[in-house]
């Protein structure tokens, strides 16, 4: 889930930016591209779903501030090709069969991440560095064996990909 945080103490946003961080949480800098905003008036939310730091009970354990960051009602079912994608549950569902496939969460972040940029090829070097913040220059084969999977799950015939498919500036959800 990509958080905004639009926190006018500097302390506080410093604080919480390494915290979610490590519970998984992508903080990103603009709040056009998250799924929910963490707040501190005067901020005005948009149409994104967003939680009003100062409305929090205190003192506040870190486990119930992330289960409320968890709850808000962001998009759950997002629809791309033939399929419907649980963001939530992590679940895809090939509409036409109607069968269900669950995602690990790299899938899910990577199937995501795809969605998000439908249509522009996304590079071998921004995915490691979006899902998984590798170095551009890392060797590994993290994001092929997470390609073949999520194929599994998407391609009718993953030998001959129709929906995920290959490009000369990486990858593109089609």
């Amino acid at each position: 889930m990509k958080i905004y945080l639009h926190l006018q103490d500097p302390f506080l946003k410093g604080t919480l930016s390494p915290l979610l961080t490590q519970a998984g949480f992508h903080v990103t800098a603009d709040d056009t591209d998250c799924d929910g905003v963490l707040y501190t008036p005067p901020y005005t939310p948009k149409t994104i779903p967003a939680l009003n730091f100062l409305d929090i009970p205190q003192p506040l354990r870190l486990p119930d501030f992330l289960a409320l960051l968890t709850r808000l009602p962001y998009t759950q079912h997002l629809l791309f090709s033939h399929f419907s994608f649980d963001l939530r549950e992590k679940i895809l569902t090939d509409l036409l069969s109607q069968k269900t496939s669950r995602l690990t969460e790299k899938e899910a972040q990577l199937l995501h991440f795809f969605i998000q940029h439908k249509d522009h090829p996304v590079s071998k070097e921004t995915l490691l560095k979006e899902i998984w913040a590798y170095h551009p220059e890392a060797e590994t084969h993290t994001l092929e064996t997470h390609i073949y999977r999520l194929r599994q799950k998407l391609e009718e015939d993953p030998t001959s990909p129709q929906v995920l498919i290959n490009c000369r500036e990486g990858y593109v959800l089609a």
